[in-house]
């Protein structure tokens, strides 16, 4: 019996000493500062959403990092985030926590926070950040979108 419990004790320990996955090293932060704004029929600017933080990525090739707040200014509802990795659709975020941080720009409307690993399965070449609102300009509603891409520089 203590032989049995030596062998249990032994195999437990030496699954938990097992070497753990290395953990991915990111590349430095890319800036991303995205402002939508809409026009009205007769020119009048109104700021929309805006999409600020940072873009990472790992030595690895297979993973990404966001580290984003999306800002909803004046946009009728939610702001949307899609995001694209080799030019295809990936993942998508339409967040609002309450919490207005001063990278919004102070004002009015609500805003939501990603902080997020993206993994991937294959080779990540490139993100791209498709930021969407909509402005109503009187009866008609308006989409307002804009989009930035960013470059992997492991590959």
């Amino acid at each position: 019996m203590t032989n049995l419990v030596a062998l249990t004790l032994a195999a437990f320990l030496g699954a938990s000493l097992a070497a753990t996955p290395a953990q991915a090293a990111y590349g430095a932060p890319q800036p991303v500062d995205i402002q939508l704004t809409g026009y009205s029929s007769s020119g009048y600017a109104t700021k929309v959403g805006r999409l600020v933080g940072s873009v990472r990525f790992d030595d690895g090739n297979s993973l990404y990092r966001l580290d984003l707040t999306l800002c909803r200014q004046s946009s009728y509802v939610s702001t949307k985030l899609t995001v694209t990795v080799n030019g295809a659709a990936h993942q998508w975020y339409s967040r609002e926590d309450g919490y207005r941080p001063e990278a919004c720009g102070g004002g009015h409307g609500l805003s939501g926070v990603v902080n997020v690993d993206v993994p991937y399965g294959g080779v990540v070449q490139n993100v791209g950040l498709v930021y969407e609102g909509l402005l109503f300009d009187g009866s008609t509603a308006k989409p307002v979108v804009r989009s930035a891409f960013y470059d992997n520089p492991f590959n």
